[in-house]
């Protein structure tokens, strides 16, 4: 695995401004806060739960880039030993979303701008060509999904609900895809778009009126879709995906400079 040049083992705050890479961090108050209300199920891997909760904080920025992970708070936070904590985190090293440094620890990787792109042009390449062909197939029936789907997220954004938005827009995403016939291509697609889904929680956190920008992206999807306007729908989807890129210098203006990398 490739080792950052730096390797710090403290962490940072979401409350910082703009911090470098050695400036002090916050307390394990921070892995409380983001597992506290993790509850175990004991019929289920312990290993496959610790792990979908540390990856769920991780992409949310419930844990930002940079904070170290202790085995043993994490374990101590959620009731479970050491072993399923370490499995998880070697499942996470793999993900590039945590960074392990033999004898020194443990941190979250910062947001690799290259995956990013990566990301970017694997959704934008397969979404433009999946709502292209969709659009010429669509059904009266789907039209209505998709126009609920995009209504519950206008209620979201107008109760400043986050989280709820961010849950209906992969909803959309993903039934797009199913509309089309293509049930296992949004589950190909999660692992390619990690980073990109980092840095879109950390555009609702951080950058002012950007679910509101992408909302009106979605009513204007799903026009186009009910009026078959093949052109203008691959248009817009393109754009929609493609607009990251433009926010992540603002992004990076709010949000604190060690969350990126390269």
């Amino acid at each position: 695995m490739q080792q950052d040049s730096n390797q710090p083992t403290k962490m940072l705050t979401r409350t910082s401004t703009r911090k470098s890479k050695s400036d002090p961090v916050a307390p394990d108050s921070v892995l409380v806060d983001a597992l506290g209300g993790f509850k175990l199920d004991m019929q289920r891997s312990y290993t496959a739960q610790v792990h979908a909760a540390l990856q769920q904080a991780i992409l949310r920025g419930k844990i930002p880039p940079r904070t170290a992970l202790s085995e043993a708070t994490i374990a101590s936070i959620i009731s479970v030993s050491r072993t399923p904590v370490r499995e998880a985190m070697a499942q996470l090293a793999e993900e590039q979303l945590v960074m392990i440094y033999r004898q020194v620890g443990t941190i979250v990787a910062p947001v690799r701008l290259s995956l990013i792109e990566e990301g970017r042009f694997v959704r934008s390449t397969l979404e433009c060509a999946n709502h292209v062909h969709l659009v010429q197939t669509i059904t009266p029936e789907q039209i209505s999904e998709f126009g609920r789907l995009v209504e519950q997220q206008r209620n979201a954004v107008a109760s400043g609900e986050t989280d709820r938005f961010f849950e209906l827009d992969e909803r959309m995403h993903r039934r797009l895809f199913e509309f089309a016939g293509r049930d296992h291509v949004w589950p190909m697609l999660e692992p390619m778009k990690r980073q990109f889904d980092r840095v879109r929680w950390l555009l609702l956190g951080h950058v002012s009126g950007h679910a509101e920008r992408a909302l009106h992206e979605h009513e204007q999807m799903l026009s186009q879709m009910a009026a078959r306007d093949v052109a203008g729908l691959g248009a817009s989807v393109a754009m929609h995906i493609n607009h990251i890129s433009e926010h992540l210098a603002a992004l990076r203006q709010q949000a604190p400079e060690s969350y990126f990398a390269d």
